[in-house]
């Protein structure tokens, strides 16, 4: 495969074509230094393989971090940690790069307490408070921080840095029209727009000469109307040549239009390809393609059709560290999918990162007791049970799987088979295999008491039951002639006609509304809070309920059923008021609750128990993962 050929940025060779690109993940030390957590998250992924990786966003000013827990690079003392992280990185055969940035008029001054500063008094239409306006002097200040960090990098033993200029950061809002209407040298002209950039580069490469490469990321297409476009992107190329930058990192979007940043799953694998190509095309130098690319395949293709010289990984990176290595062992089917679901941004700001599919993620530092024998019996074969299982199994124990379906998977299955989700059938392909390869003993269709348990004479006992529709009650309301729970038919792939109530906007509700849509006259979503779609990170909702709304299904927010009346339902609407709506179906995605079959197991067994997954709190796939990790690594004896 072209992706295991080593290449070349300038005078830095790489053992392949795999770049794990800056991500924030928020596990830096609170005073902006490098700590265990980070450092361990890091060389994790330079252990699986990865050919480049360049650190995440690293702050070049006290003033320009973003969030808790951001890296700084602008004093003497966070040189020890960085020297430590790029030995780290590079010990594996990997090459390190560190990101410099500056958060501009995107800053999150509740977090840090930072103020927003940018070219223009143009506030982001998402974070909305008004920046200063930096001046002339500011500006020329600012270059030389990025300087003084570049130089810093070199200094520590990073192999390179990157400059961002992407996602609408302070680079790019020099870059682009909508945020920079300045009239003196920087501003006016796309020409001009770039000269914040381009002294950076020019600067750096002054700085630390022509041995040391220099990154350029930025967006090729804000997805805007107004702002950067490929045209005017494709213009800037030879100037960012002459610059001295070594390789176009090359992506899209800034906040307000997040979803071309981190894409989500209802985007096209290597959806921002042809940006790449059509900068590789206008330049000579080395380009990183970026954007959803989580399949090897697609991967491959971007670098043998000519779109790119390398390709980005990050997120395929955070949910297996150890793809390159799996892919180069042609052992693709043993990489654990990412998912786009964007669970690992959803918290930013707020929480440190993690992975839905990962729970490994950010516990790199902790240690598993030490592999010992004894006899763990796992009851229930969804997410929860499988992961424990296949922990287990990996701690040198000896496992047996109690399911009652005829098929392993649980809840994955429901979400399995959707066109927009294909990674979410990739993930149950992912545990099925590893199960069968491990060696667990599988009893399918297995109706569990309390006898069968004692049998098997487990040292410990894990309960992933699971859990079961919540239903519906409504106090003095006639029952309703057709009701069906949305697991029914998200499990049998039912078709229904006529007009269909959904009761409940979670994310089972816009699920099995998105299959009924291609069959039922009329869909009406019917969601007490706010927001449908709660749990799913923003980009991700705001797309999947536009998707719903072309499939012509109405949501009705703040509203709540209060009755039925027999083809119909009275709900009570945002404004108060009754409305009447016809229900030839009423479909119940009211969540789940627990479901433990064997409630004397507490009182009647001696070996310690552990319930995860929805039969200890419906949650779900991140924390029923967690936790299953988490039970099967457990020394036994604990009990939880």
């Amino acid at each position: 495969m072209t992706l295991f050929q080593s290449t070349a940025i300038g005078p830095l060779t790489l053992r392949n074509r795999i770049v794990m690109p800056p991500m924030a993940t928020l596990y830096g030390a609170p005073d902006g230094s490098v700590s265990s957590k980070l450092f361990e998250y890091y060389s994790r992924r330079a252990r699986g393989g990865v050919g480049l990786i360049i650190v995440e966003n690293t702050a070049v000013t006290p003033r320009s971090a973003n969030y808790p827990n951001t890296l700084e690079i602008h004093h003497a003392g966070y040189e020890e940690g960085l020297t430590r992280l790029a030995a780290g990185i590079k010990s594996t055969g990997a090459g390190a790069a560190i990101q410099l940035f500056h958060p501009g008029r995107q800053m999150h001054p509740k977090y840090t307490g930072n103020s927003l500063v940018a070219p223009s008094a143009i506030p982001c239409p998402v974070m909305k408070a008004v920046p200063s306006v930096l001046s002339a002097t500011e500006i020329r200040r600012l270059v030389a921080d990025f300087v003084a960090g570049a130089v810093r990098a070199k200094r520590v033993g990073f192999d390179a840095v990157e400059i961002h200029a992407a996602h609408g950061y302070l680079g790019a809002q020099f870059l682009s029209p909508l945020s920079n209407h300045r009239t003196d040298v920087y501003g006016g002209s796309s020409e001009r727009r770039a000269r914040f950039v381009l002294e950076i580069g020019s600067g750096i490469r002054e700085a630390v000469g022509d041995a040391f490469p220099v990154l350029l990321r930025f967006s090729a297409d804000e997805k805007l109307e107004g702002g950067l476009t490929l045209d005017a992107a494709r213009r800037l190329v030879p100037l960012f040549e002459r610059a001295g930058f070594s390789a176009l990192h090359v992506s899209a979007g800034c906040y307000s239009s997040m979803e071309w940043i981190v894409q989500p799953y209802l985007q096209e694998h290597a959806c921002l390809g042809d940006l790449a190509r059509a900068i590789r095309q206008a330049s000579a130098l080395p380009v990183i393609a970026v954007g959803r690319i989580v399949d090897l395949d697609a991967a491959e293709r971007l670098l043998q059709d000519g779109s790119a010289d390398l390709v980005s990984m990050g997120r395929a990176l955070i949910a297996d560290p150890d793809l390159p290595r799996k892919a180069a062992e042609k052992n693709a089917s043993a990489i654990r999918p990412c998912l786009g679901c964007n669970v690992c941004i959803q918290f930013v700001g707020v929480k440190q990162t993690r992975c839905a599919v990962n729970p490994e993620m950010g516990e790199e530092t902790t240690q598993a007791p030490d592999p010992e024998p004894g006899h763990i019996v796992v009851i229930g074969g969804g997410p929860a049970g499988l992961e424990a299982a296949l922990t287990a199994a990996d701690r040198g124990r000896q496992v047996t799987l109690l399911e009652r379906e005829t098929t392993l998977g649980g809840q994955l299955k429901l979400a399995a088979g959707f066109a927009s989700k294909p990674h979410f059938q990739r993930l149950l392909d992912y545990y099925l295999e590893q199960v069968d390869r491990a060696e667990i003993q599988i009893h399918l269709d297995t109706v569990v008491n309390l006898d069968l348990v004692r049998s098997l004479q487990p040292d410990s006992l894990i309960v992933a039951t699971g859990g079961v529709p919540r239903p519906l009650i409504l106090d003095g309301s006639t029952p309703h002639g057709h009701v069906v729970q949305a697991t029914e038919i998200l499990a049998t792939r039912e078709s229904l006609t006529g007009e269909v109530v959904v009761v409940g906007g979670g994310l089972i509700g816009l699920d099995v509304a998105e299959v009924l849509s291609t069959t039922a006259d009329r869909i009406t979503i019917i969601e007490k809070g706010s927001r449908a779609g709660s749990a799913l990170e923003w980009n991700l909702c705001k797309m999947r309920l536009a998707s719903l709304r072309n499939y012509g299904v109405d949501i009705m927010l703040r509203s709540q059923l209060i009755r039925c009346e027999g083809s119909a339902v009275k709900v009570c609407n945002s404004s108060g008021d009754e409305q009447r709506i016809q229900a030839d179906v009423l479909v119940l995605a009211l969540g789940s609750v627990p479901a433990n079959p064997l409630p004397q197991l507490t009182g009647a067994l001696s070996c310690p128990q552990t319930f995860i997954g929805d039969c200890r709190n419906p949650a779900g796939l991140t924390e029923a993962l967690g936790q299953g990790r988490l039970a099967g690594r457990m020394s036994i004896g604990h009990n939880a």
